[in-house]
């Protein structure tokens, strides 16, 4: 069968498919998955019920029952083919005021479908089954396989998710994060550091006169809030051709204080979002915000900074036949021509 002849029977059983990928896609948007309150045990099992539908081998990977990844294929621990990943979980809805429709309704309007997860990347789940399928039809089995990791929203490097499988044997020949939402093929994806900084410092009750002769108490929000503003003129210099328009970032997202309204608080601490590029050093990083850290210690104020996620940064070149491929597709297929 020559490559034409293959493109056309692909578009033809693609052609059948677009009702079934639409309403799984539903399926999964309806089925909660939220990171910290969901367990992916029901996605899991729902993607593995219509991998068996649809004739596709599947197999659940857990070292957390409750939380199972899943592999659609064959070949798990084998050098060859493509890997499609996906991640099950999502991040919360928030105030469901600022949603159009609900976020687990999973309502199409006008060839859009609304819902918490449908871009990152539930939609991406539900082609990449079809996906197989399609190849199966084919006769070409072993071209793909997918995998959907949980606990990929609490920073990416969860001992129970990608990092477990990759630790079971996982392997590919190359891989595709199905995240359908970008026009462009991505070769890279940026650092991630994420730490806790801590303030310990004195408690005492703000009516009384020792705090107002500050003779007693020392504020630790105050402190924080000092450090948080010094995070403003930290910075990290340079660019990566592999993420045109990106630079160095950092964002202070979570703040916990305070332990009553009448008492100086004798602690705080703030989740400070770090996004690096390949030619920036994380750790050289966290060492700059731990001497950051130290400017602000003071007499009965101390800081401490903990480190909760560290991932480097990573980029291939564009040159590889994976991207010269998907570039092309892209165009062809797309009618998009990518960055």
């Amino acid at each position: 069968m020559s490559m034409k002849e293959i493109e056309h029977e692909i578009k033809e059983i693609t052609g059948d498919f677009q009702t079934e990928v639409t309403e799984f896609c539903q399926e999964l948007v309806r089925t909660r998955s939220v990171n910290g309150i969901n367990d992916e045990k029901e996605m899991a099992e729902l993607i593995v019920r219509r991998a068996k539908t649809l004739g596709l081998p599947s197999e659940l990977f857990a070292l957390d029952p409750r939380r199972p990844n899943v592999f659609i294929g064959r070949d798990f621990d084998k050098r060859d083919g493509l890997l499609f990943i996906a991640h099950l979980d999502t991040v919360p809805e928030g105030d469901t005021k600022n949603w159009k429709h609900d976020p687990f309704e999973a309502r199409i309007e006008e060839g859009k479908l609304y819902g918490r997860g449908a871009i990152d990347c539930k939609a991406g789940i539900a082609l990449s089954i079809y996906a197989l399928k399609i190849l199966q039809d084919l006769d070409r089995p072993g071209v793909a396989k997918f995998v959907g990791v949980v606990d990929e929203e609490s920073g990416a490097d969860s001992k129970l998710g990608a990092r477990y499988l990759l630790d079971e044997g996982l392997k590919a020949k190359a891989a595709i994060y199905t995240y359908p939402g970008v026009d462009t093929v991505t070769i890279g994806h940026r650092g991630l550091v994420r730490l806790w900084v801590e303030v310990q410092g004195e408690a005492a009750h703000t009516g009384s006169l020792k705090w107002q002769k500050r003779e007693k108490g020392a504020n630790a929000i105050t402190a924080l809030a000092a450090f948080i503003k010094g995070l403003e003129d930290f910075h990290l210099e340079g660019k990566h051709e592999a993420f045109p328009g990106y630079s160095f970032t950092h964002t202070p997202t979570i703040i916990e204080g305070g332990v009553g309204e009448s008492i100086v608080p004798d602690q705080a601490k703030v989740l400070v979002d770090a996004r690096l590029l390949p030619n920036h050093d994380n750790e050289e990083y966290i060492r700059g915000i731990k001497a950051l850290a130290s400017r602000f210690t003071a007499p009965k104020i101390r800081f401490n900074v903990s480190v909760k996620t560290n991932i480097p940064s990573v980029a291939i070149s564009p040159n590889e036949p994976i991207v010269q491929i998907l570039k092309r597709l892209d165009e062809e297929v797309m009618g998009i021509t990518p960055d």
